[in-house]
């Protein structure tokens, strides 16, 4: 079974396609940075990925559950735990806040568009 050939019209066109995108400053820095990983994305990486976003959001109905308890209870014990586990929910936001801006500065370092439509410099 011979493999289909090209018309002459579709030859001509995929040249110009191939033309465009060589002219593509952008797009030829992107594809020159371009990794490929040695190894496939396991479900153990991805759940890393995801788990400070899991811990914030724990804290967040820890959190909640202690203050409830704490208006029905009226106990010390938990205001502190209330502060305690508050305290490590804002650093786990704080934490996210900053890969989120990291994978920001990283998408316009290589061309790419932001992940916001608004411009970090004008905020």
């Amino acid at each position: 079974m011979g493999a289909a050939s090209l018309t002459p019209q579709e030859l001509r066109r995929l040249a110009e396609i191939e033309e465009s995108l060589g002219e593509d400053e952008a797009l030829a820095r992107r594809l020159s940075t371009m990794r490929v990983s040695s190894r496939p994305v396991s479900w153990a990486r991805r759940a890393r990925r995801r788990a400070l976003a899991l811990w914030v959001t724990l804290g967040v109905v820890v959190t909640l559950t202690l203050l409830g308890l704490d208006i029905v209870l009226r106990q010390s014990y938990l205001t502190w735990a209330i502060v305690a586990v508050w305290l490590l929910t804002v650093a786990g936001l704080v934490g996210l806040v900053v890969r989120a801006c990291r994978r920001w500065e990283a998408a316009e370092r290589a061309g790419r568009k932001t992940p916001w439509p608004i411009d970090p410099s004008q905020v």
